[in-house]
């Protein structure tokens, strides 16, 4: 049986965002292992800013690479954001 649009969005959005959620879990975990956590997240923030600037995508019109790029770009920077001091 298929499912209705409103489903299909929803599991799409809740495979988003737990996968962001493992991803930052993963991230937390390295960075407390890090002699700097803070510079451990800024440089990989960085590093992965570029790579998604970057990275080669699948042939598709500019305007739609454009906002792929940049949601990219919010994604790792959610992922990855400096502990504020306590």
């Amino acid at each position: 049986m298929a499912e209705d649009e409103e489903t299909v969005t929803a599991r799409y959005i809740a495979s988003n965002v737990s996968t962001q959620l493992m991803l930052k879990t993963l991230f937390e975990i390295i960075a407390t292992m890090a002699d700097d956590p803070d510079r451990y997240r800024s440089d990989m923030r960085r590093k992965l800013l570029e790579l998604a600037d970057a990275m080669p995508l699948a042939p598709m019109p500019a305007a739609r690479e454009k906002k792929v790029r940049a949601f990219v770009r919010e994604t790792v920077g959610n992922l990855l954001i400096n502990q504020l001091p306590n």
